[in-house]
């Protein structure tokens, strides 16, 4: 099940998006769901194709990478007790980004749905709201399934 690693971080300092990025991907590899290529894969990917997006209410970033740096199929989530620059995707224009979803996911469907999904949760404004403040993982884990993200 995603997010069964526990790799859900709240309030997590960070000076700038590659610490935000190692910190999380760390957290994955830890947790043995991903390899030590992931790492790297994730930051170079992140510099040559950015994932954040300005939400109405926060900035997001969604940072993936190869299937083939996945060894469990796994998603972790990290809050930043204050932003810090990404860029968005498809425009490059700068964003602070305060939420961050790392898809470590086998198969490259499962990515695209996922990331649809994801989509629909950004423009939850209450959704957003209660991550922005929650400190439970329990709680965390109950919203993800009401959103549909854990099924």
């Amino acid at each position: 099940m995603l997010f069964d690693q526990n790799v859900i971080l709240f309030d997590k300092e960070a000076s700038d998006k590659q610490e935000a990025l190692s910190i999380l991907a760390d957290s994955l590899y830890k947790a043995g769901s991903v390899t030590e290529e992931f790492k790297p894969a994730i930051l170079k990917r992140e510099s040559n194709f950015p994932t954040a997006l300005n939400t109405e209410t926060i900035g997001v970033a969604i940072p993936h990478t190869d299937a083939d740096k996945v060894i469990t199929p796994q998603i972790g989530f990290m809050r930043l007790k204050t932003p810090v620059k990404f860029l968005q995707m498809g425009d490059n224009s700068e964003v602070q980004v305060k939420l961050i979803f790392m898809l470590a996911l086998k198969k490259s469907d499962d990515q695209l749905k996922m990331l649809q999904t994801l989509m629909g949760l950004f423009q939850d404004k209450e959704t957003l709201a209660k991550l922005e403040t929650i400190n439970d993982k329990d709680e965390f884990i109950k919203i993800m399934e009401n959103v549909g993200i854990i099924k």
